[in-house]
Parts: C-alpha cells; structure tokens; sequence
C-alpha cells in the first residue's frame, strides 16, 4: 500500500521503492548507474533533513518536499557541501522526477511535484574564452609559409578566420558573391538560420585576398559596389 493505514497519508518509503525499483528501471529501461545516480540524489534529499532539520527518516513525508525545503537544500548543498552547480542541478533534477512519478501515480501529491517544478538551479558558472594571443597569432600564421598551394590557402584562411572572427563553417561556404574589395572592402557572412550580417575588411586583408584571387580564380567577378 502506498499509504499509511493509519493516517492515510502518501508513504514517501513506498513511492521511492517502486521509482527506484519498479519504473526506472522496468517502465524507463534506464540503466543500473543511472537509477544509482537518482537514488544518491533522494539520499542527499534526506541527509539534508536529517542533518539540517533532524527530520528522523521514518517521520519524513511529502510535507517536506515543499518549495522551502528544496530551496533550503539547494543553498546546503551550496555552502555545506561544496557541491558545483551542475552537480547541485543534476541532484535536483532527480527529486523534481520522483516528485512528477508520484504526482502521477497519486493526484494528491500534485502540490510538490508543482511547487518542485518553479524551482531553477544555480547557473553554472561560465568558462572563460580562450583565444590566442598575437605572439601565437603570428606563430600560426607563420607556419604557413606559403611555399606551396595548400599553404597558400590555408594561409588565407586564416587571416580571414582572425580578420571577421567568423564561424569555420561561415567560412568555407563563402562565395565570390560575398565579396567586396572596392572601397570599403567588407564581406557578407551567412551564420545561423540563414541570418547574414556585413563584416568590414581592413586594407591589408583585401590586398591578401586580391592576390588570393588572381591565383585561385583568376578572371572571376566579384560583387561591385
């Protein structure tokens, strides 16, 4: 029975054996360390009210699966256990689908599973940009000595590459349609969704592609202002 013959309340015991035993793996197909994963989350639930609001386990309910509990968990999983962020979402993404099990099997039980759900982890904290300084700029472009064809194009590549800050694959679908070296030289970059956005060319950068041109399209026509 999934309530308490006494009190008719839900028994969270019982709930979290079969969304442990019975629909993880049985009805979700879901593999041994992943159901492990979900109940090492319950477990950190409940070592939080056990630790932090001495909640005895076999007093524990529904109850305490409010809004201000899972909040008060998420800050002590902050501060008390040093948890990162992604590790503080995964946790949470856990319990908030043992509550949406329950909710499912027990209409009563849609106040948790509601209250669980408004709820947002922490975002995790951005990693910095990495980008190659002008010394390893100038490296790379050094080692294209432009002795051969091949390096000769990547070379160009490159440039364009450092010059726009354009995506590789906006790119390598460029075409000479794209392109306008007469004063003020730019080119049109085609990203995302098919959005397009104009991006200016230095002096230099035009008299690269100039050159570029003659030798791999030689006699072609570009886009004139």
């Amino acid at each position: 029975m999934k309530r308490d013959p006494v009190t008719d309340e839900a028994n969270v015991w019982v709930f979290a054996r079969d969304f442990l035993h019975v629909y993880m793996p049985k009805t979700r197909g879901l593999s041994p360390a992943t159901i492990q994963a979900y109940r090492i989350s319950l477990e950190c639930f409940l070592a939080f009210l056990t630790d932090h609001h001495h909640v005895d386990r076999a007093e524990v309910t529904f109850d305490h699966f409010d809004r201000q509990h899972l909040k008060g968990w998420m800050a002590w999983m902050n501060t008390e256990r040093g948890y990162a962020a992604r590790t503080i979402t995964l946790r949470l993404a856990a319990v908030k689908a043992f509550l949406a099990y329950a909710a499912a099997e027990d209409i009563t039980l849609m106040a948790p599973d509601q209250a669980a759900k408004t709820l947002k982890a922490p975002a995790p904290p951005r990693a910095p940009i990495e980008y190659l300084t002008a010394e390893a700029t100038r490296a790379v472009l050094a080692a294209h000595t432009g002795n051969t064809t091949k390096s000769r194009r990547n070379r160009m590549l490159l440039i364009l590459l450092y010059e726009t800050a354009a995506r590789v694959g906006e790119i390598t679908t460029l075409t000479l349609q794209d392109l306008t070296l007469t004063n003020p030289g730019h080119l049109t970059l085609t990203g995302k969704r098919n959005k397009t956005r104009v991006v200016p060319l230095s002096t230099k950068t035009v008299e690269h592609l100039q050159v570029y041109l003659e030798e791999f399209h030689p006699g072609r026509t570009l886009q004139r202002n």
